[in-house]
């Protein structure tokens, strides 16, 4: 499965706890974080939406997705062995930890060099093939996001609980209104 992070845009609340637990640094601005992860077969899927000031980290590790993989692998034996997930990730994206505390799950992920750093024949084949393989999921996140409603965000009176559900019910219902993400 293919795991990227995206956002929900939000308005900047009054309540000084709310503004932080919204506020993302990296989207510079007040928003909602979920993961979306890509199938091999097309199928996307969505973990909840958590307030923007949340890390990867700590949203991987919190989140269950993993252990809802591992889980499946479990009920699903091949030749009575339990096969690991392979996470592709994104250079940014930290979940490699997460991946391997959860049922020793691996993941691959475009190795990450400073910028004044010249990537070696092997690791730009290497980040090529991850990038080729995963290139679907920008896709799937812009798929996700096509609902009005998450192009104008999250706005004054609006109910998270809602927002959130029907972030789950739109996602799942992507996956028969458009053609797979292969």
């Amino acid at each position: 499965i293919f795991w990227d992070m995206t956002n929900v845009t939000a308005y900047q609340f009054n309540d000084s706890d709310l503004q932080r637990a919204t506020y993302s640094d990296y989207y510079g601005e007040n928003c909602w974080k979920g993961g979306v992860g890509i199938q091999l077969c097309g199928w996307i899927r969505v973990g909840l939406l958590w307030g923007g000031g949340i890390s990867d980290s700590e949203y991987n590790s919190q989140e269950g997705y993993l252990a809802d993989q591992i889980a499946f692998a479990e009920k699903d034996l091949v030749n009575g062995k339990v096969i690991a997930f392979v996470n592709g990730l994104d250079k940014g994206y930290r979940a490699k930890m997460e991946a391997w505390r959860n049922g020793n799950q691996m993941a691959i992920q475009p190795p990450f060099a400073k910028s004044d750093r010249r990537s070696t024949g092997r690791q730009t084949i290497y980040a090529g093939c991850i990038a080729h393989d995963r290139s679907g999921n920008e896709r799937g996140i812009r798929v996700c996001k096509r609902s009005g409603l998450f192009q104008r965000g999250f706005r004054t009176g609006m109910c998270p609980r809602r927002l959130q559900n029907f972030w789950r019910v739109w996602s799942l219902r992507v996956n028969f209104m458009y053609e797979p993400v292969l």
